[in-house]
C-alpha cells in the first residue's frame, strides 16, 4: 500500500500507541439507530454476520470488500431505502415493523454485494442469505421506468437488451446512487463502456437532467499533467486535466451544477495515480492541491475507474469504492455480431451521406447477404464464429480477447 517499516532509531524517538479491533456490532447497531431502524439491535448483529460469512466463504478476490465502508454504506442505504418504502406504503407499526425494516435490510444487502459478485459466489451468497434471514431470496434490481429507457436507448445505438445486460446496467445505477466513487471491473469487451454511457443517457431520458461524460486516459499522462503542477520559481499553480474539470463544475458559469458530471479513468488502477484520489473517493470528498488550495466534490458529481483487473489497485483504494464486476458472459458473441451488423447497416461508408439521407439500396442489399454469414442462418453455424473460435485457439504474442480480434 505504499508504506515501509520506521528504522528502529527512528521508532525510539515516537511513544507506542495501544489499538483494538472495532466492535462492528456495536457501531452498526448505532448507525441504524441513526437511521431510523427501530429493530436495530437484533438487525445489527445479522448483518455483521453475514459480511463476516461471505468474507470467510467467498474465493478471494481483489475487488471484494466487506470491511468497514462497506458495511457503512449498505446502513446508511438501508434507512433511505426504508424511508422510500415508508412513503410509498405509509406507516407500519407492531410486529409488521420488524418484518419490513428486514425486508428494507435484505434488499439493501442484495443492491450493496450482488453487483460485485463473480458467478461461482452467487449461490454462496444465496446461501448466506438464507441462513442469516431465514426464507430470504436474492432480490434482483427492478426499475420499470429507467428499464424501459435503457432498452429503448439500447436499440438507438444496436445494443442488445438482454437481461444479464441490463441488470449490469441496474446494478450500475443503484451503486452510482450510494457511492461518488464506482469501479467497472472486468475482462475488455465486457460491454463496461457501453453499460456507462447507456446508463447516463437513459438517466437522462427519465429525469430531464443533462449529463456529461469525461474519459481520461490516466496511464498516458504525467502525474502533474492529471491533477496540476506547482512552479517552485514562481509558485504559480497551473491545473492538470481532472482538477481543469472538477474546477468547471464548482464555478457553475454554465449552470453545470444542475447536470451530471461523470469521470472515467479509463486504464490501470496504479497508485502512482490514484493514491491522490483517496481523499476524494472517501467522505471528506475533499481534493487537495500541493498549492494548499481544497477542492469539494459536488453532489451531482462521480468518479467512475474503469478497469479489467486490480492487481496494482492498494486496498485502501479499493475499500472507499463501489464495486460492478463485468463478467464474460455479460454479453455474449451474438450480441456483439449483432451490435456489428447494425452499425454496419447505418455506416456512412463514402462519407458524402447528409444526416437524415435514405440509406443505399446497395449498401443495404449487401448487409442482407453478408448477415446469414455473420449471424448464422439456423442451420448453419456462423462464418465469424468459427473464425473467431479458431483465432481463440491459436498462440498469440499478446493475449487474445474477443474485442481485440473483432476490431
Amino acid at each position: 500500500a505504499g508504506r515501509s517499516n520506521l528504522p528502529d532509531n527512528l521508532k525510539n524517538l515516537f511513544r507506542s500507541v495501544a489499538m483494538v479491533v472495532p466492535d462492528r456490532n456495536l457501531i452498526a447497531q448505532v448507525m441504524l439507530y441513526s437511521q431510523g431502524i427501530v429493530h436495530a439491535e437484533a438487525l445489527s448483529c445479522k448483518i455483521v454476520d453475514l459480511f463476516q460469512m461471505c468474507e470467510a466463504r467467498m474465493s478471494k478476490q481483489t475487488h471484494y470488500d466487506f470491511g468497514l465502508r462497506a458495511l457503512k454504506t449498505l446502513l446508511v442505504s438501508a434507512g433511505g431505502l426504508k424511508r422510500l418504502a415508508q412513503e410509498a406504503s405509509g406507516r407500519v407499526v407492531g410486529e409488521n415493523l420488524a418484518r419490513f425494516e428486514t425486508d428494507v435490510l435484505i434488499k439493501g444487502t442484495c443492491n450493496n454485494i450482488l453487483p460485485k459478485l463473480i458467478k461461482q459466489d452467487l449461490a454462496v451468497f444465496s446461501d448466506v442469505l438464507n441462513e442469516i434471514f431465514p426464507n430470504s431470496e436474492i432480490i434482483k434490481m427492478e426499475d420499470q421506468n429507467l428499464r424501459s429507457n435503457i432498452v429503448e436507448i439500447c436499440q438507438k445505438h444496436d445494443y442488445v437488451p438482454n437481461e444479464s445486460f441490463v441488470q449490469k446496467v441496474l446494478q450500475l445505477h443503484e451503486v452510482i446512487l450510494m457511492r461518488h466513487g464506482i469501479m467497472c471491473v472486468g475482462p475488455v469487451g465486457c460491454a463496461k463502456s457501453a453499460a456507462i454511457r447507456t446508463l447516463l443517457e437513459a438517466m437522462e431520458k427519465a429525469d430531464g437532467r443533462k449529463g456529461n461524460l469525461y474519459i481520461i486516459d490516466p496511464k498516458a499522462m504525467e502525474k502533474e499533467a492529471l491533477y496540476g503542477s506547482l512552479d517552485g520559481t514562481t509558485m504559480e499553480w497551473t491545473d492538470g486535466v481532472f482538477t481543469s474539470i472538477l474546477r468547471t463544475v464548482l464555478d457553475n458559469q454554465r449552470g453545470e451544477l444542475d447536470k451530471r458530471h461523470w469521470v472515467v479513468f479509463d486504464g490501470d488502477v496504479d497508485p502512482e495515480w490514484a493514491e491522490n484520489l483517496n481523499s476524494v473517493l472517501d467522505d471528506n470528498k475533499l481534493l487537495t492541491l500541493p498549492s494548499g488550495e481544497r477542492l469539494n466534490i459536488p453532489e451531482n458529481f462521480r468518479i467512475i475507474l474503469e478497469v479489467d483487473n486490480l492487481k496494482y489497485a492498494t486496498p485502501a483504494t479499493v475499500s472507499r469504492c463501489g464495486m460492478v464486476w463485468f463478467s464474460e458472459d455479460t454479453i455474449t458473441t451474438e450480441m456483439c455480431l449483432n451490435h456489428l451488423i447494425g452499425k454496419l447497416s447505418k455506416a456512412d461508408f463514402l462519407g458524402d451521406r447528409n444526416i437524415g439521407e435514405e440509406i443505399p439500396a446497395a449498401q443495404t442489399l449487401f448487409i442482407e447477404e453478408i448477415t446469414p454469414l455473420v449471424l448464422g442462418d439456423g442451420r448453419t453455424t456462423s462464418l465469424v464464429v468459427d473464425a473467431l473460435e479458431f483465432a481463440m485457439s491459436r498462440p498469440h504474442i499478446m493475449i487474445p480477447t474477443r474485442d481485440r480480434l473483432f476490431q
